[in-house]
């Protein structure tokens, strides 16, 4: 904001103070109509602007507040007024910052500001709401913030909102990722994964998370929250395929921006789910090339001592020794024990030139950055293993650095003889005897919480079989009635058919016996005839 000097206004300025509390006249230049003209107006906000930034600097807040509503109601009275771009953003941040700093503000005071400053800042509409969303969210009002989304996702102004179409892509994905805190918050609220693949209150919520997360992350740009969202939801689900593709794309899409985080994700998906070791390597490689210095450079290193090739053994030991060249690896126990054994390992593979190759191209640097004897005295104090582990590494080197490696060799004597020649040395030793003595109790407190999270996770474990041997016995004792019930009934109808075979052997029995009863009648009776014409 430009200073504006002191004739430019018609003001009298006895003091500092009462020039801060005097109000600001924005009606006093008129033209003929009694409008005030347009440079005026500009001077008087900018003189309001500059009496703001004041009273922030002294953190007059109070009163900063006062000011800032003055310049509000101005900006509403002069709407017509072309302003910068930038203009209605630095309002709504200057405002934004008052009410953070007011003691007594309330939620209700910050959504009316937010409510007045989309009004008034229709270029920044979207980015209003998107805040606005961030502040209901901090403050738990998760459905408010919803809300909030939806009304900046379809607000409608003309070219004003084509030209923040971006932003709306940002509320969307912000949107989406709600219905992902939605779903996350359901299925915590169940009993077990069973139960809540079940739930569709909880699947709708994967259905409205997975078409705004899928959309925004299929557009190049950085979106490690979105992605990871999605992935946690896709694996639920049980969707590993679709996961990996989906990782794949974030990690080696050319049209991407460079990001590593792209690569560790990769390379933790494929970890969780037992992947081969090359696809790991290849994984940790690319995250190497961009980040040589990241911690999972001990995990590449492992991987390729593991795999027997001298190429990859090779590779290693330019790994490590690439580490060890960052300040913050310099004197990590790991990075140098790591180092160490590969150097072992290729002497024992009788490849020693390998070694003596990378060293030579190294050595000058080495011997300033780690290898001065004052770095070995400040070693003797606060880290005599990591001492130990630099001067073997110096040996197997096949270096004749006897200066340095004579503190090592002789560390008890020198650190006998330094007893009495530095007066706080006793303290050094107290104060290491403490630190060991609160890592312990760390370690202690670490082990008895691991040891009831795991007799925790026996406990649900058990619960878990419990219901599962519960579920099985029901079902069990449901075959076993069902069953029964085709048993019983397979013998009530095997029964029926004896019945009617028996019944109708007996009406056949019964046809039989009257046909024979009905000849014998005939017989008889022609018997008869016969007797009688003779």
């Amino acid at each position: 904001m430009d200073d504006v000097e002191a004739d430019d206004f018609p003001v009298d300025e006895r003091t500092h103070r009462e020039l801060l509390k005097s109000p600001v006249n924005l009606q006093e230049w008129t033209d003929d109509k009694g409008i005030p003209t347009e440079i005026y107006f500009l001077k008087s906000n900018r003189k309001c602007l500059k009496r703001i930034r004041d009273a922030m600097l002294l953190h007059n807040w109070q009163e900063a507040a006062v000011y800032y509503n003055s310049y509000i109601q101005a900006l509403e009275a002069r709407n017509c007024i072309k302003v910068h771009p930038t203009a209605s953003e630095i309002t709504w941040r200057i405002g934004t910052e008052i009410l953070h700093h007011l003691p007594n503000a309330t939620a209700e005071d910050f959504n009316a500001v937010y409510e007045q400053l989309k009004n008034n800042g229709v270029k920044n509409f979207t980015k209003i709401c998107l805040e606005h969303c961030f502040h209901l969210l901090l403050n738990g009002q998760m459905e408010e913030a919803k809300r909030q989304l939806s009304v900046g996702e379809s607000w409608r102004y003309g070219n004003f909102s084509i030209a923040q179409g971006d932003t709306k892509k940002l509320i969307r994905a912000y949107s989406g990722f709600l219905d992902y805190l939605n779903w996350c918050e359901k299925k915590s609220s169940t009993a077990g994964s069973d139960e809540a693949s079940r739930n569709q209150e909880m699947h709708s919520y994967f259905r409205y998370a997975s078409v705004a997360l899928k959309d925004i992350i299929s557009q190049p740009g950085v979106w490690d929250p979105f992605v990871l969202s999605y992935i946690n939801m896709l694996e639920f689900y049980n969707d590993e395929d679709g996961a990996l593709q989906i990782l794949e794309n974030y990690a080696y899409n050319k049209e991407f921006p460079i990001n590593p985080n792209a690569h560790l994700y990769l390379y933790q998906f494929l970890k969780r789910h037992n992947a081969p070791d090359d696809r790991l390597i290849g994984a940790l490689r690319v995250l190497r090339s961009l980040v040589p210095s990241h911690e999972l450079m001990l995990d590449l290193c492992s991987l390729l001592l593991g795999t027997s090739l001298m190429s990859d053994l090779e590779e290693a030991l330019t790994v490590s020794m690439d580490l060890l060249e960052f300040s913050s690896w310099k004197s990590d126990m790991k990075a140098w024990s790591c180092l160490l054994n590969i150097i072992k390992l290729l002497k024992r593979k009788k490849r020693k030139e390998i070694v003596l190759k990378e060293w030579e191209a190294r050595r000058s640097l080495w011997f300033s950055f780690h290898f001065r004897i004052h770095f070995a005295r400040k070693d003797m104090v606060e880290n005599v293993k990591l001492l130990q582990i630099k001067s073997d590494v110096l040996k197997v080197l096949g270096e004749r650095f006897l200066e340095y490696r004579r503190y090592t060799a002789n560390l008890k004597r020198i650190a006998e003889s330094k007893t009495d020649e530095c007066p706080f040395r006793e303290m050094l030793k107290k104060r290491r005897k403490e630190k060991m003595e609160e890592k312990k109790k760390m370690e202690e407190e670490k082990k008895r919480l691991e040891k009831k999270k795991k007799m925790e996770e026996e406990k649900k474990k058990m619960e878990k079989e419990k219901k599962r041997l519960e579920k099985k016995k029901k079902m069990e004792k449901k075959r076993l009635e069902k069953k029964k019930k085709m048993e019983e009934k397979k013998k009530m109808e095997k029964e029926k058919k004896r019945l009617e075979k028996k019944k109708k052997m007996e009406k056949k029995r019964l046809e039989k016996k009257k046909k024979m009863k009905e000849k014998k009648r005939l017989e008889k009776k022609k018997k008869m005839k016969e007797k009688k014409k003779m």
